[in-house]
């Protein structure tokens, strides 16, 4: 049998697994492995007025409007910038986005 290397990734994409049929099942977390930090990316379209505490940016997506916000925010305490995690936390859920639209659209053909 060949040796495998166990990686452990630096990014965690996060749902609530088991839906409800709730405003809650849509919802989306990136957990960076690294700092210890949760952030929730919320696509803010479906919303007319929002207002978001803490560390956050906004984010585009397919002409979409799309907010990245701390819900747990160790970067400080962990030697991370805050900033570059939010940054390299949406890069890596548009990766994902992307690949789950290529992979839809190669289901339909």
């Amino acid at each position: 049998m060949k040796k495998f290397e166990y990686i452990q990734p630096e990014f965690f994409f996060c749902e609530i697994a088991i839906k409800n049929n709730s405003e809650n099942d849509n919802r989306i977390w990136i957990y960076h492995r690294l700092s210890l930090s949760l952030i929730e990316f919320i696509n803010v379209e479906v919303f007319d007025e929002f207002k978001f505490r803490g560390v956050q940016d906004r984010f585009e997506y397919l002409n979409e409007n799309w907010f990245g916000v701390f819900v747990q925010d160790n970067c400080e305490i962990t030697g991370n910038d805050s900033n570059i995690i939010l940054k390299e936390s949406w890069d890596y859920l548009e990766k994902f986005l992307k690949w789950e639209d290529n992979n839809a659209n190669n289901n339909l053909n």
